[in-house]
Formats: C-alpha cells, structure tokens, sequence
C-alpha cells in the first residue's frame, strides 16, 4: 500500500496484478492429460500449461534420455503451406537446445485459433480491477470528509489530520494553536454505487469463465429458470471450452499415433456433451435446481 494526498489507498497496479494471477492461474488450471505422468515422469505440465497461456503453443518431442518432453520453441526456416514451422529449434530453461525436423515433433495450441490467452487476461484484469478500486474508492467516500477548507498557514495540520481519520485512529492530537473556526470540512458523499459496481465485476467475472471454458452461475440468480434460458446461458462457455479442448486433443492424437502412447486430454469436470438437471424440470417448465455440466460417460 501507499499514501496519495494523505489517503491510504491499495495500489492499482497491485489491485490488477492481483486479478492476473487469479486468471491465470484459472486458464492453467482447466485441462489435465491422463496418463502422462507415466510416460513422461520427468515433464513439468504446469509448465506446458502456462507456455500454452502465454506463449499459445508448444512443442512435444521425444529425448533419447528423458523420454517425452514439451518446450517453447523457435522457427528455423521456411514454413509449409498452411503457414506451420517445418523446422524447429525448442529451447530449455537451462540452456538445453535442440533442431528438429518435421515429424520428430508434435506443435500443442492452446486454442483452435492459435492465439495467446494471455492478452485476453490482461484486459479482464484491467477492466475487473478498475472496477474493484473504483468501488474501494466509493465505499471510502461515504465515511470521509473529502474538501477541507482552512487558511495556508494550516495545511500541514489539516494533512496530519486527514491521515489520522484515513488510518481510523480513535483519537487525534493536533497543535493548540490551530483555529477550529476557520478549518471547515466539507463533506461531500458521493452517491453509493458500489452494490450496482458489484453487479458489474460479477458480470465481468462470469464473461471471463466463460471465455476460459468454465461453467458460472449466473443464471441462477432468479429461484427458478426457464429451461431454455439455462441452455442458451451456457451454450457460449461450452462452445468456449471446446476450442480449448479440441486444439489439445489434435495434439495428443498426433503425440499418441507418433510415439505409441495412450494419452487422453481431460477436462476439469468431464467432456461436456448435453445439459442435465439434478433434480428435473417442473410441469410449467422452468427449472428448479443448479445445472449439472456433464458428459453422458460420466453420469452413466
């Protein structure tokens, strides 16, 4: 934290550093692949999963020593038709290098688009804690005097006292001599808008679940839903989610067919296929219990 004109304030670019790392952390998080801890005990998947955020690709190939690696990598050369690398060059944290050719490698995206999540994060964690600190300022304006009127002389005790207010200390000690009578303090609320802000950065939030795939309640906010309302409220997370899923899962095929492995890409919740409710619909139709995002496999 840091004090700006004698207010104790959270530091905005603390706030959205924050909201990045819950995001990120979010978008990491969502896929797993089962059965790789077997085949490549020495591969870091936390590490695949933040170069697929940051970076939208990376590059699975198999070392003669430690068996099934995947690292970020660099275009050696000339590009094939469709505009992907023939030549690679994957480059280890620890200086390890290595030039492969084309069919010695398998190129992961983390998105059928072929783009980086990252810029994506950044402008929610931009827009999300824009709207946090707005509300951390509102909220602070419906308690504390905002305009202090007193003569030049005073300023410095007026600062002191403003900043014995902001820190909620019970009790103030000021100078003897200072004239209460021509040191006035004008309060000036600003109208309290911080529950209409809430409504807003749940908005926002649930936008980004949806962009990274998960599913969010925010259909649920009414004691019941029309059936259709709840489809159509998460048809964009599972369309979301698939791009996602899909572009793994054309890279584990090719990893799979390459090397002779049995690797399948899991979601966080299971292969979302149709929508369920746990405890039915009603007879006029609308739906009376939370949404169950599941695949047929994994209700049988």
């Amino acid at each position: 934290m840091s004090r700006k004109n004698g207010l104790l304030q959270i530091d905005n670019f603390k706030t959205t550093e924050m909201y990045k790392r819950q995001y990120v952390s979010l978008a990491e998080n969502v896929f797993n692949i089962v059965g790789l801890e077997e085949v490549a005990p020495f591969m870091d998947y936390s590490y695949v999963n933040k170069e697929l955020v940051y970076r939208g690709s990376i590059a699975f190939f198999m070392d003669e020593y430690l068996g099934l690696l995947a690292l970020p990598y660099q275009n050696m050369g000339r590009l094939d038709l469709y505009g992907r690398p023939i030549d690679i060059q994957v480059i280890g944290k620890n200086g390890y290098t290595r030039h492969l050719k084309k069919g010695e490698y398998v190129i992961m995206y983390d998105n059928r688009s072929k783009q980086a999540l990252i810029y994506d994060i950044l402008q929610y964690a931009e827009r999300i804690s824009l709207i946090q600190r707005t509300m951390d300022i509102n909220i602070a304006q419906q308690r504390t005097n905002r305009i202090w009127k007193t003569k030049s002389e005073n300023k410095k005790t007026v600062e002191d006292l403003m900043n014995g207010v902001s820190s909620n200390n019970e009790a103030i000690l000021t100078y003897d001599n200072i004239d209460l009578e021509t040191t006035t303090g004008i309060l000036a609320p600003a109208p309290f808008v911080a529950d209409k802000l809430s409504e807003q950065k749940d908005k926002l939030w649930n936008e980004f679940l949806r962009l990274i795939g998960i599913a969010n309640s925010s259909f649920q906010k009414k004691e019941r839903n029309i059936r259709d309302e709840v489809f159509i409220s998460q048809a964009g997370t599972i369309a979301s989610r698939f791009t996602r899923f899909n572009a793994r899962c054309d890279a584990i095929n090719k990893i799979n067919k390459l090397w002779n492995l049995n690797l399948e890409v899991e979601y966080y919740d299971g292969l979302p296929t149709t929508l369920t409710m746990d405890g039915g619909v009603s007879d006029d139709g609308y739906v009376e219990t939370q949404t169950d995002l599941s695949s047929e496999s994994d209700r049988s």
